[in-house]
């Protein structure tokens, strides 16, 4: 009987460790990046796109310079600077061009009021254009605005738009 018993025991032991061999370990989730990180790996993604005069000659303002940018290119942009978790942006506030490329990653709750200020921003900037400057009316009729898989909400309004965008979602 003593015998029987053991050998139950260790075929429930031996089962067990079996089982505990295959056994995957549980995935970890992956932590949400700081808005400091964020902002250099969308800052590196529009460097990465842009051509080097535009890198040399049009600043991109990172979560942190919010201050930096001053109130009014938040004005312009339709949204406040406490409805974005983390940013990227280049803009030229000058009224003979239309450029913009940023990328936002939304606040908790804010992405439709990030997408609707930047919408109105393109509409702005086309109407703006329209009798004025055709070129840079054809660079505002062309923006590319789209929500990406994580979140993040793209902007791109310059010369050479596709490239730009091809090349920002190609480097992120």
């Amino acid at each position: 009987m003593k015998k029987l018993i053991a050998l139950a025991l260790c075929a429930v032991m031996c089962v067990g460790l079996l089982a505990g061999c295959g056994a995957e370990p549980a995935p970890t989730a992956t932590p949400k990046p700081t808005p400091e990180e964020l902002a250099a790996d969308y800052k590196a993604a529009i460097e990465a796109a842009r051509t080097e005069a535009d890198n040399a000659d049009r600043p991109i303002f990172v979560t942190g310079q919010e201050e930096e940018m001053g109130s009014i290119m938040w004005d312009v942009l339709g949204f406040a600077a406490s409805d974005v978790y983390s940013f990227a942006l280049s803009l030229s506030v000058m009224n003979t061009q239309a450029y913009c490329v940023g990328l936002f990653m939304p606040a908790e709750g804010k992405a439709e009021t990030v997408t609707a200020g930047l919408e109105k921003y393109i509409e702005n900037t086309q109407n703006s254009f329209e009798f004025y400057l055709p070129d840079q009316g054809e660079i505002a009729n062309n923006a590319i605005l789209e929500t990406l898989d994580d979140g993040s909400v793209l902007i791109v309004m310059t010369d050479g738009w596709q490239e730009v965008h091809d090349g920002i979602i190609a480097a992120l």
